[in-house]
C-alpha cells in the first residue's frame, strides 16, 4: 500500500513555525507603536490583520513554494490578498453579502480555494513528471 502524496502538507507544517514567529514579531512591533493600548487589543489587531491579509496571501502564493522563499511569498501574497479582498468584497457587497459576514467568510474562502487549487496543480504537475496522463 502506497502513502498518499502530501502536495505541500509537510511544507505547511514546517513554515507554520515561521508564521507564528512573524505573528509574534508583528505583535511586538504593534505593541511598541501603540504603547498606550493594552496587550489584548494589540494581539486582536494583529490577529485580524493576519486573518484578513497575511494568511490568505500566503495561501494565494503557496503554489510557488519551490521558486520563492517564505518571506517573498508572504510579502507578495499579503499585497495580493489586499487586492483580491478589496475587489471580491466590492462585488460581494453588490451581490448583497453584508460586510460583517465578509470578514469571516472571504478570507476563509480565499484560503480554501487557493490551497485546493494549489494542491490540484501540484498533483497534475507530479503526474506529468511521472509520465502519467493528468485527469
Amino acid at each position: 500500500m502506497t502513502a498518499l502524496p502530501d502536495y505541500g502538507l509537510a511544507e505547511l507544517k514546517r513554515e507554520a513555525k515561521f508564521a507564528v514567529a512573524a505573528f509574534i514579531a508583528a505583535t511586538i512591533i504593534f505593541k511598541i507603536a501603540y504603547y498606550k493600548e493594552g496587550l489584548i487589543e494589540v494581539v486582536k489587531t494583529t490577529a485580524s490583520l493576519f486573518w484578513l491579509f497575511v494568511i490568505p496571501g500566503y495561501a494565494l502564493t503557496f503554489y510557488w513554494r519551490e521558486k520563492l522563499g517564505f518571506v517573498e511569498r508572504t510579502v507578495a501574497g499579503t499585497v495580493a490578498a489586499m487586492a483580491v479582498s478589496g475587489v471580491a468584497s466590492y462585488y460581494l457587497g453588490l451581490a448583497g453579502l453584508k460586510i460583517q459576514n465578509q470578514t469571516i467568510l472571504l478570507p476563509a474562502a480565499v484560503i480554501a480555494l487557493s490551497l485546493a487549487l494549489s494542491s490540484k496543480f501540484w498533483a497534475r504537475k507530479s503526474q506529468q513528471q511521472q509520465g502519467q496522463k493528468p485527469q
